[in-house]
């Protein structure tokens, strides 16, 4: 049942059909003019949902449709019983989404995983993606950080870190992630993603608390998404060679955003990506963190719109 999201008149919560799937996705329609119009298609990251990007769709309705969809095993999205729950599962994903939504091209925006997701597919697919915005992407350090892949038991113990993220963040903060969690630690969790905790809309944090403990997901469907997409991103930093010949291939016009005070992705990452691609725009952004369209959505908003004017200026 479609409803608008509460205090976001102009954000749609709905579901789009997409290879089987009853994919969870929120929508913001263009005000762009037809000619200009492009469509944009918004990935969260691990743990996330398409909730983290509620604050800047109506902004991003202004170059055209938007659409922020919840990747399956995560947010509202059950994922199928033969769906793989890695990086490259969730490239196919994205993909059958656009096609869905019958967009032959689009901008791809994505977060932390979503980023590396974004990177994969517009190095596959650069006939599919239009513009790339890379917010905070999981990109691994270019050489290995180890030789052999984590074990289960390894990756289950890296979950409380993985879910030191917005909707690990959104828990604490409205008292969903159960008694143990105090309140100093909850507090250390959203001062991963915001320098000032208490500056957090508290309408972002319902709607992504909701969004983890929806019916939709078992706790269990959401502990395997977490664990294979936990996998896969470590594989990435074990042999980081695939991901780099990834962004070496990307011929969208990229915009890289990011924070000096992100403990989840260094901007020396973030650096070393821009060295390798001196063709894309980046900004590295004084005492801002892993999720700038949250943390401030018109900054975000602005390094976007100013991006794409010169990218079409460009062009």
């Amino acid at each position: 049942m479609s409803h608008r999201v509460r205090g976001y008149p102009d954000v749609l919560d709905t579901h789009l059909e997409v290879g089987g799937r009853r994919v969870r996705v929120l929508r913001a329609e263009s005000r762009a003019s037809e000619a200009s119009a492009e469509p944009q298609l918004l990935v969260h990251g691990l743990g996330g949902s398409a909730a983290t990007w509620v604050e800047v769709m109506s902004g991003l309705a202004a170059h055209g449709p938007v659409v922020a969809l919840d990747l399956p095993g995560f947010g509202r999205t059950a994922p199928l019983p033969d769906d793989r729950l890695t990086v490259r599962g969730y490239v196919d994903v994205v993909l059958e989404a656009a096609e869905a939504l019958g967009w032959a091209s689009f901008a791809l925006h994505g977060n932390s995983m979503g980023g590396l997701v974004g990177t994969v597919l517009a190095a596959r697919h650069p006939d599919r993606v239009a513009r790339l915005v890379l917010v905070s992407p999981a990109l691994p350090p270019r050489l290995p950080v180890g030789l052999v892949l984590p074990s289960r038991a390894t990756l289950e113990g890296m979950l409380p870190v993985a879910l030191s993220s917005v909707t690990a963040a959104a828990l604490g903060a409205v008292g969903l992630a159960g008694p143990s969690l105090s309140q100093r630690r909850d507090r250390a969790m959203l001062q991963l993603i915001f320098p000032d905790p208490d500056s957090v809309d508290r309408r972002v944090l319902d709607l992504m608390a909701a969004d983890l403990t929806s019916p939709e997901l078992s706790p269990e469907t959401r502990r395997s998404a977490l664990l294979g997409a936990l996998a896969s991103i470590a594989a990435t930093w074990t042999d980081p060679r695939g991901v780099w010949r990834a962004v070496r291939r990307v011929q969208a016009p990229t915009l890289l955003l990011g924070g000096t005070a992100d403990a989840l992705v260094p901007a020396r990452t973030l650096r070393a990506v821009l060295a390798a691609r001196p063709d894309w725009e980046g900004h590295v952004l004084d005492d801002r963190r892993h999720v700038l369209m949250l943390e401030d959505p018109e900054v975000y908003l602005d390094l976007v719109a100013t991006w794409r004017r010169r990218t079409d200026a460009a062009a």
